[in-house]
This record gives structure tokens, C-alpha cells and sequence, in this order.
């Protein structure tokens, strides 16, 4: 009997112990605003959740932070590659010119082959050097203007082939970029904020492209959303759309289109005959006039962009 109250007793202090520290913890958590701490504190497994938890969200910010560092990484390879880097051409000025050459025949060849029209004198941009070659100093900005107009006519090529619901014309109107500009002093190219003198310099450099295509909605979608999960590091900021038809045809046009149709198929009903072409008037046999601005994002390695401190070797 003693021995059952001694127990008790105790139970009850360590009841007692166990409420007071509950309390505190309670005490504690509505001081720091957060009541659901001190329902946390007040579980004897809630202590090794929060262990446990602290541990997977350390290990998901350390993959997340090199999964963010080798993307950079990966990009400013490609910034490399895209400029010529290694390669005769990338600082040739006679080289870049033959490259030139063949990428546009490339170019036009690939482009009947898909069903997209260029206009004979399409030249990627580059106009102003069909005549002349470049300065050794223009070359690295040039190589780097090819490499990427390339790109982004390739991906165009990539979207033709999309299932179109009607057959649609498409074609590039214009290409232009930051070597499409006559003066070597222009910057029309890049949109990077220019920095205060003395300040570190920026690891990525845009280079703005604009398209203007004609083409199917469908085409166009697939065009932007190639550009958007691109390898290269490609933006694009502003998209412009118009309808080739800009006026609702008349009746009578509708008319004139739909009785055709029905000679043209005698042995389809009257309704369903009228039907599917009135569908085709209405929403095929139409283009869509589309401006694409795309920026590039040119970036350097780390090592590139910063300089070495002064009084030691690089």
C-alpha cells in the first residue's frame, strides 16, 4: 500500500514537472507569436520531426543551390560555343565570311525542304556584309549575331513541322540583331545596364533579336514554347500578333465560297457539305503577322568577369 502511494505520488509530481514545462513552452511560443511552436514543443515526437525535417530541407538547399550554380555554368558554355570559341571563325574575319556563306545556303536549303519561305535575299541579319568582310575587331560580336540568328531560324524549321488543323503559310519576314546595325559603335544589340565605373562586372550580356514570321497559330506556339525550354538561354520579351484578315468577309463572299463548295461535292449532303467549308472560311486559310523579340543571354564564366586583384598574377 505504501508503495502504490509512493508511486502515485511521484506520478503525480512528473505529471506536475511534465505540465509546468508544457506551459512554458506554451508561454514561450505565444511570446514569439506562434502558438503552433508551443503544440509542437508540447509532443514528445515533435522535437524529432523538426530534426528531421531541418535535415531533408538541408539537403534539398544544397541540391538546389548546385543545381542554380551549374546552370550558369552550362550557359555560359554555350556563350562559348555560340561565339566561335576555338574555332577559326570565331576570329577570322575571312573564315567568318566563308561560315556566313555556307550557313545561309544551309539555311535557304533547309527551308524549302520544311515548307517555310524565305525571301531570296535573306541573309540572316548580316546584310550589311555581303559585300565586305568584317574588321578583326567585329568578328567575336559577329560570330556570336550568326550563331544564334541560326538558332533561332533552326527552331523555326522544328516548329513547322507541328500539326497544323489548316494548311498555313509561313515565312520570316526580317531577322535583325546587334550585328545587323552598319556602325560598330552601336549597342543597339545589348540590353545590359551599363555599370558605375569601379563597380564588378556583370557575369551575363543581352543581345536582342526581333522576327518578324508569318505563320499558323499553331506554328507559333510551338515556335515559343521551343524558345522557352531551349538549352541556350533564350528571353522573349515582347510578342506581337495581328490577323492577316484584319475585316470579316462579306456574305455574299460567304455565299459565293459555300455554294462552290457544294458543286464541288455532290455527293456529300447539303448541311454537311456547307458546314465544313463554311469552318474553312472562317477559320482556315489564314496566317498570323507575329513580331518575336528574343534576348540571348551571353554569359561569361565567373573567372571571365572578374578581374584579377591588383599586385597579383591572374
Amino acid at each position: 500500500m505504501l508503495l502504490l502511494l509512493g508511486a502515485v505520488t511521484l506520478g503525480w509530481f512528473g505529471l506536475g514537472e511534465m505540465g509546468e514545462k508544457g506551459a512554458e513552452a506554451q508561454a514561450l511560443a505565444e511570446r514569439m507569436g506562434s502558438p503552433a511552436l508551443g503544440a509542437l514543443l508540447a509532443d514528445a515526437e515533435g522535437v524529432k520531426k523538426v530534426a528531421r525535417d531541418i535535415a531533408e530541407i538541408q539537403k534539398l538547399e544544397t541540391e538546389l543551390q548546385k543545381e542554380d550554380w551549374s546552370l550558369p555554368a552550362k550557359w555560359a558554355k554555350v556563350a562559348q560555343r555560340a561565339s566561335g570559341d576555338g574555332e577559326e571563325w570565331g576570329k577570322d574575319p575571312g573564315k567568318w565570311k566563308d561560315h556566313l556563306i555556307a550557313t545561309a545556303s544551309q539555311i535557304h536549303k533547309a527551308a524549302s525542304e520544311v515548307r517555310l519561305n524565305l525571301a531570296p535575299e535573306f541573309y540572316l541579319g548580316l546584310d550589311s556584309f555581303r559585300q565586305r568582310s568584317p574588321t578583326v575587331a567585329e568578328v567575336p560580336a559577329l560570330a556570336l549575331h550568326l550563331s544564334v540568328a541560326q538558332r533561332l531560324v533552326e527552331k523555326l524549321f522544328e516548329a513547322r513541322q507541328t500539326k497544323e488543323q489548316y494548311t498555313t503559310v509561313c515565312e520570316i519576314r526580317s531577322l535583325t540583331g546587334p550585328g545587323s546595325v552598319v556602325e560598330p559603335s552601336a549597342e543597339t544589340g545589348s540590353t545590359a545596364p551599363q555599370g558605375r565605373p569601379g563597380a564588378s562586372p556583370t557575369v551575363q550580356e543581352r543581345k536582342t533579336f526581333r522576327l518578324e514570321i508569318v505563320c499558323s497559330p499553331e506554328v507559333l506556339y510551338d515556335y515559343i514554347r521551343l524558345l522557352a525550354n531551349d538549352e541556350w538561354p533564350f528571353l522573349v520579351t515582347n510578342l506581337s500578333v495581328s490577323n492577316q484578315k484584319q475585316k470579316f468577309p462579306p456574305r455574299s463572299e460567304i455565299a459565293q465560297k459555300l455554294s462552290k463548295g457544294r458543286e464541288g461535292n455532290p455527293g456529300e449532303s447539303e448541311t454537311k457539305g456547307g458546314q465544313k467549308k463554311l469552318l474553312e472560311i472562317l477559320a482556315g486559310d489564314e496566317s498570323l503577322s507575329c513580331q518575336v523579340d528574343v534576348d540571348f543571354v551571353a554569359w561569361k564564366s565567373f573567372e571571365e568577369a572578374t578581374p584579377p586583384k591588383a599586385g597579383k598574377s591572374k
